[in-house]
């Protein structure tokens, strides 16, 4: 063995595709002997790693120990075809035609059609055996591919589609045949991954996924194994289908795919500019919110403005992605822009990465307009006046991600081109950041529910009930930290422990939240993690002045969803639980402060309560006014607002009651759920200010 080790030469996945081309069972073959000989694996080990059996790594390293090296490796191209000579056996070849007649047909009814060709013969071939024989028939239909066929090489791809940047799929054969005009590896890998993932989002059917609709089959096949990595066998095992129904399914899906990709790579051809826009986000592993996605797109219709916030980690983004991606199979036009650090936060910023989404939609006029010039030679009321032109033209959705990084300033030019849009429905708008805009009344985004959030460790080690359920309560049920904890579970393997998945929640609490703090805003949110809530709210100023804080930092915390205040009850974000008692142990100064403060406040807290709410954390949140006599239809729907509004106040002055105060949250909620009763002209009227 130590002699076929270091004979083995070590390929990279381009010079594995170069050496063996769309011989997919050679990569394979070549895969176990990297991981035996190079790896160090055992060959059970590397059985179960490639989902294969044992007698199979044996085969391979006798095959390459025979003195052919890696030639030993490639495909015999030795396979009979349908119709192309004798079987071993009659059953065989009764399969095999009926097979070539019906290739879309399923197991049973093909059994039946192998039995009336065999006549009396029939009677001896079991359902078993003619199950078993069709596997065998459709994997090897699916391995002899024509080589070079666009099919062939379609295949070859995607297993190649996740990669960033996509170069070795820019030098793949299939894009260098169907991109031959473009010399540049990456941009050919660049074009060809967008176009292989339109063709993948075409594949998916309308409506909620369903693995037992068998239209839903093809679509969550071919992106469980090219997008998310999923093994054959896991999604198999998921979807309950049988080899052959899988095998078919697959098929179906590489033929639509195969289908459809020279017509798009024509429409890339033919407009340059339509790979310029920014694309929506891939969110293959988008799981629940089915709630959520109801509300949002409810409100985005009747009132033509939403508003996703939240904290880190709560899938703001995922989720606005796979409502922007419903609303394009629906036939809206979706403008997506994501306000990155830097130029994309600016208005001309945001105004280009528009005018590419438009001409990503076939209407080139503000992008012409904005190309050849440098971004401070622009006029920006100008471009604004172009934009609502056309958006006047092309009705649109516009979605804003990591909205939160735009200047007020900017936030209102653009709102103010806007507003006339949103009130006509021309266009409809959905932002999406980590701060909530204050006139916008929608609530924070929060976590996903148990059931939901089970979905995310799928493929993971089970752990015990107690564990997960302390995970669930750390993490409040937002996705990230919960992925993050599980894909640290899977790769721990045999070493995983349960405890390890609370400690690595919390420390993508700390490299994602707390870290990105400012000092003040560490102290205050130790402070509200410490300190009584009653006296948090009533000493507010007090207490910012000992810890020596700026007023407005309490404000800043609830506006990023980090520090929730409803009446008397305040409550940290639980995630952060860890990075606070940290810094609690850490900083003996910052301690003995609170301790001190705490004893002071227990006794100089008034016995009543001061009338004036503390305005610098109780926001008021002042009904609107409108001259305009409000519809009979809605006026039933304002007096659910009031009644709810009223119930809140009530149950916020029981002092000591966190029940009472846990249910004024959610009525909270509730209203803030409620569509405007003035109608969508004072809802855009209210964002725009």
């Amino acid at each position: 063995m130590p002699t076929l080790s270091s004979s083995l030469p070590v390929l990279s996945e381009h010079e594995l595709l170069n050496h063996f081309g769309d011989d997919q069972a050679a990569r394979r073959r070549y895969q176990l002997l990297h991981a035996v000989l190079i790896l160090g694996m055992t060959q059970r080990e590397a059985a179960d790693a490639n989902d294969v059996s044992e007698r199979t790594v044996r085969n391979v390293l006798r095959s390459y120990a025979s003195g052919k090296g890696l030639e030993a490796l490639h495909s015999r191209r030795t396979k009979l075809r349908y119709r192309h000579g004798p079987r071993t056996s009659a059953a065989e070849q009764a399969l095999a035609e009926a097979l070539a007649d019906e290739p879309e047909a399923g197991g049973d009814r093909l059994w039946r059609r192998a039995q009336e060709r065999l006549g009396a013969a029939g009677a001896v071939l079991s359902r078993r055996t003619a199950y078993r024989i069709l596997a065998q028939l459709r994997a090897e239909n699916d391995d002899d591919d024509v080589p070079n066929s666009l099919r062939s090489l379609v295949r070859t791809a995607l297993p190649l589609l996740p990669e960033d940047p996509p170069l070795t799929l820019g030098a793949s054969p299939l894009a260098q045949q169907v991109l031959s005009h473009e010399t540049d590896p990456l941009l050919r890998g660049v074009l060809l991954q967008q176009a292989l993932r339109t063709t993948l989002d075409r594949l998916r059917p309308p409506g909620a996924i369903s693995t037992v609709d068998r239209s839903w089959w093809p679509y969550l096949i071919c992106v469980g194994e090219y997008e998310t990595g999923q093994r054959r066998a896991e999604l198999q095992d998921d979807l309950a289908l049988s080899a052959s129904t899988y095998s078919r399914a697959k098929r179906q899906g590489l033929d639509h795919i195969t289908t459809l990709l020279p017509q798009i790579i024509a429409q890339m051809v033919e407009v340059p500019t339509r790979l310029v826009s920014q694309r929506l986000p891939r969110t293959p592993d988008f799981v629940g919110r089915y709630e959520e996605q109801s509300y949002y797109a409810w409100r985005l219709q009747t009132e033509g403005i939403a508003h996703i916030w939240g904290p880190p980690g709560s899938g703001k983004t995922a989720l606005a992605a796979e409502l922007a991606a419903e609303g394009h199979r629906y036939g809206q036009t979706i403008l997506w822009h994501s306000c990155g650090a830097g130029p994309d936060a600016t208005l001309i910023g945001i105004i280009r990465g528009l005018a590419k989404a438009l001409a990503s939609a076939g209407d080139e006029l503000l992008w012409q307009e904005l190309r050849h010039t440098l971004d401070e030679e622009h006029d920006p009321h100008a471009l604004l006046d172009l934009l609502r032109d056309r958006l006047l033209v092309h009705p649109a959705v516009v979605v804003l991600d990591d909205f939160h990084r735009v200047e007020s300033a900017e936030m209102e030019a653009l709102f103010d081109a806007l507003a006339d849009l949103i009130a006509r429905r021309s266009t409809r708008l959905l932002l999406v950041g980590r701060t909530r805009i204050d006139a916008a009344r929608f609530p924070a985004l929060r976590g996903l529910r148990e059931r939901e959030a089970q979905m995310l460790w799928a493929g993971t080690p089970a752990i015990a009930i107690e564990q997960w359920n302390a995970l669930y309560d750390l993490t409040a049920g937002l996705p990230q930290p919960i992925r993050r904890a599980a894909s640290a579970y899977r790769r721990a393997g045999d070493l995983a422990r349960p405890e390890d998945c609370r400690e690595e929640a919390a420390a993508w609490a700390r490299d994602e939240i707390w870290d990105l703090l400012d000092a003040e805003e560490q102290r205050l949110l130790v402070a509200a993690h410490r300190l009584d809530s009653h006296a948090l709210v009533q000493q507010t100023a007090r207490i910012c002045e000992a810890l020596d804080i700026g007023l407005a930092t309490p404000q800043r915390l609830q506006r990023r969803g980090l520090l929730m205040i409803s009446g008397e009850t305040v409550v940290t974000l639980g995630i952060l639980r860890f990075s606070i008692e940290a810094r609690l142990r850490e900083d003996d100064d910052l301690r003995d402060l609170l301790q001190t403060l705490a004893t002071d406040i227990e006794v100089t807290m008034p016995d009543v309560l001061d009338s004036a709410p503390d305005p610098i954390i109780l926001e008021s949140d002042e009904a609107e006014s409108t001259s305009a006599p409000m519809p009979a239809g809605l006026d039933l729907l304002n007096r659910v607002r009031e009644a709810l509004q009223t119930s809140a106040a009530y149950l916020q002055d029981q002092h000591g009651d966190q029940e009472a105060h846990q249910l004024a949250v959610e009525l909270e909620v509730l209203q803030a759920a409620l569509p405007d009763p003035a109608g969508p002209r004072a809802a855009a009227a209210r964002v725009i200010g």
